[in-house]
């Protein structure tokens, strides 16, 4: 075989698997293609299928190699506890990670961003894939136009406030900080959803890993959008009080559940975190 035709092929075969790749990844651009069409930023949500998952786990590995989430500290964790008796007995999983919270129907801002003593601080510009800019402030913890809540440990001074008002327990210190060369200085880790990935247009690691297919994350305002549908399909924005965690703290979660086996009326689903504590990789 001549070099020319063996790199070729060598060629073809790249491209192949780039492609295979790419539609393994799942790609967000028809999405923020149609908000841009729209004239507006995605609002990005996750739906949990719970007749899917199997407590592999694969989603809070693929978080840790991703994000590098530090020693001691998740991202997202998949929780599961027995109910019931022998011979009737079950065992629900349950995944959980930051719920990237709308916000009271007030003013919108979830309390981790509102009890942020660092917030806001720069105006930011939002640029959605038509080029329309959305101007918004950032801090040490803040809320993105397209609903992600992210956070600057540049500016964050290691309150612990954030952490202490989500009740979610989604927030924890970051240690690589915390026992870094400048000790005095404190830090946040959480889920972003991935936003890197995100903003280059692929779903998050955890999404794109799950062998069941029991995340799905998208847009919730596109109604061609596979969250959208299934939103639409098991009324899970309307009946949020039953689809969503600890919807008596009205803070108007972006993650919603299909259940299965009463995972959500479980003591691993209608628990609050107390102040100042995170969410453990743990059975029940």
């Amino acid at each position: 075989m001549s070099e020319k035709a063996s790199l070729s092929r060598r060629d073809t075969l790249k491209a192949a698997g780039m492609a295979a790749a790419g539609i393994a990844a799942g790609t967000l651009l028809p999405a923020m293609e149609a908000a841009a069409a729209r004239g507006e930023a995605p609002r990005w949500a996750m739906i949990f299928d719970l007749r899917r998952c199997i407590g592999c786990r694969a989603c809070t590995i693929a978080c840790k190699a991703e994000y590098d989430v530090p020693l001691g500290a998740w991202n997202t964790v998949v929780n599961e506890e027995i109910v019931g008796k022998y011979p009737d007995s079950k065992k629900p999983f349950l995944p959980i990670r930051c719920n990237h919270c709308e916000g009271n129907e007030g003013d919108k801002v979830p309390p981790c961003v509102k009890d942020c003593p660092e917030y806001p601080k720069e105006r930011q510009k939002y640029v959605t894939a038509d080029g329309k800019k959305i101007r918004y402030r950032d801090g040490a913890t803040y809320k993105r136009p397209d609903g992600l809540i992210l956070n600057k440990n540049e500016f964050c001074t290691g309150c612990g406030k954030c952490i202490k008002a989500c009740p979610y327990g989604a927030r924890a210190f970051n240690t690589r900080i915390i026992s870094g060369k400048d000790s005095s200085k404190n830090g946040i880790t959480k889920c972003t959803s991935c936003q890197h990935r995100i903003d280059a247009g692929v779903v998050p690691a955890c999404t794109n890993i799950c062998p069941g297919r029991a995340r799905v994350f998208g847009d919730l305002n596109d109604p061609e959008s596979e969250v959208a549908k299934l939103a639409k399909e098991f009324n899970l924005v309307k009946n949020s009080d039953k689809t969503t965690l600890l919807p008596g703290e009205k803070t108007v979660p972006m993650n919603f559940y299909i259940e299965h086996n009463d995972a959500l009326t479980t003591k691993m689903a209608t628990r609050k975190y107390k102040d100042n504590e995170s969410f453990t990789c743990k059975v029940g």
